[in-house]
């Protein structure tokens, strides 16, 4: 950042605890991994947002049990693609001060 630069801002809600935001330049959207979900179905996601008004445009839910870890984008020849990390587990899938279990 360069000292004096203006920056714009925006600010909206997402839902649950944001862990990983990254930036796709091609799509110019936010790719957020989630966790603490309340939802029954599922616990953690990764939804993309437009950074413009907080639209939800996609989302991919984690099967139950399983928790989002990490993301990345990588490129795949002319390609790019999501790379996620994940944990499945019988039982709790977070610990009780909300992060994901290790």
């Amino acid at each position: 950042m360069v000292h004096g630069k203006r920056l714009n801002a925006q600010k909206f809600s997402i839902g649950g605890t944001p862990r990983k935001v990254l930036y796709h330049s091609d799509s110019r959207t936010l790719l957020v991994l989630r966790t603490g979900l309340t939802s029954v179905s599922c616990s953690s996601d990764i939804v993309q947002i437009d950074p413009s008004n907080g639209a939800l445009l996609s989302r991919f839910k984690c099967e139950p049990g399983e928790t989002a870890k990490c993301m990345q984008i990588a490129k795949i020849g002319n390609d790019q693609v999501l790379i996620v990390g994940t944990s499945k587990s019988n039982g709790r899938p977070m610990m009780p001060n909300g992060e994901a279990e290790r």
